[in-house]
């Protein structure tokens, strides 16, 4: 009888899922190894002569997996997705490569830099078309706004706002000095000093769709859709049909140069959990996708709709696409860091923002699209919350089955959408 091996430790929100998944899935057919009452300290304590590993990266025996016929719920290598820079930088070499290829994703620049008197030289050569643009708004009347993202932060630390050369160098001496006091207090949201170097900077996407996602009398608020996206061996990819909703914990409001609020632009949970108060967040911060239908939504500065159907089915229409050239992209021109084994399977956690061109209406569900914004690997189902526990479950179940099983997305039905990639056959499901 065929094992499967179930360990999350130090995540029950995650391990109870799976093993309820495993459970269903592989049935009587199969024994489930519950990790939790043999807990191992490390991966040389994973037993190795398991079927199946539905584990924590970091538990899983990758020696003992290669080239074997066990199966393992993570790749070894993945970094050409997780990390920012290495993601914009596999994205644009395949544009460059293919320039028909339009990056679904906003413009971005990638930044090696260690220290702040750095930025001067670059802002003059490698990001002279930057400088540009930050140079036109001294006189634009409206103004491009950009982000920046340390490459290998999480949760949201060191990202910020500017729209001038000035705030950004300002932003790189203040980053260079919470650095040095990291050094000194250990306990600072700053603590980023091993990634301080790599950043990504990208353009902010300037109409973003806004909703009230419970009191329509509420001001609308600024969400990403979190995707959970199975790949398989080397390389299937699905995109799971029930997609979260992440808001930001306070109303959006466009960005000035007096003051940004980034709770109002920043949809991290966790951020928004660690700088608002209970009252500005009781409204609730995770919906499902298919929750916003009917309700109100806008883009900054505009007239407000209800979302119909047509609003809802368009966005599923476009995550498909969006991940689906993303994710071949990236196969194509990243496979050194992302190495696909063929044993391999692995959840990951997709944002996307969505909105429209600057010439899109809201009106027209056309003009809706999504951009990525990033990928997450074994992301926090604990974000769900205990209200769509059954989601995350149902996430499980289907990895299990195209990933364990190996069955078809013809044969799990509606739930998984096969997406466009280098690798698989054009889309199958809209």
């Amino acid at each position: 009888m065929p094992r499967a091996w179930v360990c999350f430790l130090g995540a029950p929100y995650t391990h109870r899922a799976a093993l309820k998944a495993a459970e269903h899935v592989l049935g009587s057919e199969w024994r489930i190894e519950d990790a939790q009452s043999q807990p191992p300290v490390d991966s040389d304590s994973t037993p190795k002569d398991m079927d199946a590993y539905i584990a924590d990266y970091d538990l899983l025996p990758f020696e003992a997996l290669m080239g074997s016929s066990s199966i393992g719920s993570s790749y070894m290598i993945r970094k050409a997705l997780i990390r920012k820079h290495y993601l914009a930088n596999a994205i644009h070499s395949f544009h460059v490569k293919h320039p028909d290829f339009v990056p679904k994703v906003p413009k971005t620049w990638m930044l090696d830099i260690q220290f702040a008197d750095e930025l001067d030289e670059m802002l003059a050569d490698d990001l002279f078309d930057l400088r540009e643009e930050l140079e036109r708004n001294e006189t634009a009347e409206k103004k491009s706004w950009f982000i920046l993202k340390p490459g290998m932060a999480d949760q949201a630390n060191g990202i910020r706002l500017f729209s001038s050369v000035q705030e950004l160098v300002q932003i790189f001496e203040e980053l260079e000095d919470a650095d040095n006091e990291s050094e000194k207090d250990e306990d600072t949201e700053q603590g980023i000093a091993s990634q301080l170097r790599f950043f990504v900077i990208q353009e902010y996407i300037a109409k973003p769709l806004l909703v009230s996602p419970s009191d329509p009398s509420n001001l609308p608020r600024k969400f990403h859709l979190r995707a959970y996206v199975i790949c398989v061996g080397g390389l299937q990819v699905y995109l799971h049909d029930d997609m979260l909703a992440l808001f930001s914990s306070i109303a959006y409001t466009d960005p000035t140069s007096e003051t940004v609020d980034l709770r109002g632009h920043l949809s991290n949970t966790c951020y928004g959990k660690r700088h608002s108060s209970n009252t500005e967040t009781e409204e609730g911060n995770v919906f499902t996708w298919r929750d916003l239908l009917g309700k109100r939504a806008c883009l900054p500065g505009q007239d407000s709709i209800q979302l119909s159907e047509a609003h809802i089915q368009k966005i599923h229409h476009s995550a498909v696409q969006t991940i689906g050239e993303v994710f071949g992209a990236v196969a194509r021109e990243g496979s050194v860091h992302w190495q696909m084994w063929p044993n391999s399977f692995e959840i990951f956690g997709v944002d996307l923002l969505v909105g429209c061109d600057n010439e899109g209406d809201i009106h027209d569900p056309s003009s809706l699209r999504t951009w990525l914004l990033e990928i997450n690997a074994q992301p926090d189902f604990q974000q769900s919350g205990p209200e769509l526990t059954g989601i995350v479950e149902h996430v499980f179940k289907r990895a299990i089955e195209l990933g364990v099983l190996r069955e078809s997305a013809w044969t799990i039905g509606d739930s998984v959408r096969r997406c466009t990639c280098c690798f698989a056959e054009d889309l199958i499901r809209t």
